[in-house]
């Protein structure tokens, strides 16, 4: 019985490490295995559309999921990318400029809203708490609301 146990041992072993020896590239949606992310070349620098809020002193946050119809943070980037990729992304600007669920400071509406591609280093931004601004930034549509300047 011995033998057996260590034989399916071996196998389940053989099994679980035998991803790592595949080509880089392989793993990938829908069959995904670990190494994607035990390797670490998955790279640092990302892009990630997103819509801001401006307000009058030119401070921006990005605009609550709600905004754009959603609670849910990764469907309204969903929404967001859609937007851009089918240059309906002044539309969805509007839209958002609109919404009754905009944030307020001190009860004041946000003067625009901008929908944006930002590229952040991500290592550079959980490791250098200086440094999280992005390196770049799109800007796709730009769009007045009711606020004050």
């Amino acid at each position: 019985m011995a033998r057996l146990e260590w034989a399916l041992t071996i196998v389940v072993t053989a099994g679980v490490l035998a991803p790592i020896a595949a080509p880089k590239g392989w793993d990938d949606y829908p069959i995904s295995t670990y190494p994607m992310f035990a390797r670490g070349d998955l790279g640092s620098v990302v892009d990630l559309d997103h819509v801001l809020v401006v307000f009058g002193d030119g401070e921006a946050s990005p605009a609550p999921p709600v905004t754009l119809g959603t609670p849910e943070v990764m469907v309204a980037m969903k929404v967001i990318s859609g937007a851009i990729a089918r240059g309906e992304a002044a539309d969805l600007c509007r839209r958002v400029a609109r919404s009754e669920l905009l944030p307020r400071r001190e009860g004041r509406l946000p003067s625009e809203v901008s929908v944006v591609t930002s590229r952040f280093d991500a290592r550079r931004y959980f490791t250098d708490g200086a440094s999280r601004g992005p390196l770049s930034r799109t800007v796709h549509a730009r769009c007045v609301t009711g606020g004050l300047p």
